[in-house]
């Protein structure tokens, strides 16, 4: 059976989404394990100061959005920075979602702003640094 045209095109852009969205959700969970062992700290802390608060929920962002878009870029073997930047925008849309169908309160538009642009910065450096560490080892196994 010859496949047409149209599907040989659809078919990268499949594996684009896939790798995408199996990037956002590895770093949602690990949003996931990172905010479980900051609550179990907090549980074992007797006071916690609440400046400390918002820095530790940018600082979890970051590392999620770092795995995400580190992850994304892992499986499509290519264009890391795109990749992780589209890895980091989904987490923080869907980072976004939730916390609004959670709360009853709407987010604050400066603090999103700077969520996002360190999410999507933090994927565009896991997606590169992905990319870059499989050019690196090729190129050192051609040297020997």
């Amino acid at each position: 059976m010859i496949k047409s045209s149209k599907s040989i095109r659809q078919r990268p852009l499949l594996d684009a989404i896939r790798a995408i969205v199996i990037g956002s959700v590895a770093g949602a969970l690990v949003c996931a394990v990172l905010l479980s062992i900051l609550a179990l700290v907090f549980v074992s802390a007797e006071h916690i100061p609440q400046g400390i608060l918002s820095p530790l929920v940018i600082a979890v962002s970051v590392l999620s959005a770092f795995a995400a878009g580190y992850i994304a870029a892992r499986i499509s073997k290519k264009r890391g920075l795109l990749f992780g930047a589209a890895a980091g925008i989904l987490l923080f849309a869907l980072f976004l979602f939730s916390g609004l169908t959670m709360s009853n309160k709407s987010a604050e538009p400066a603090q999103c702003g700077i969520r996002l642009l360190v999410m999507v910065l933090s994927g565009s450096i896991g997606g590169v640094l992905s990319v870059s560490k499989k050019t690196k080892l090729k190129t050192k196994a051609k040297h020997k």
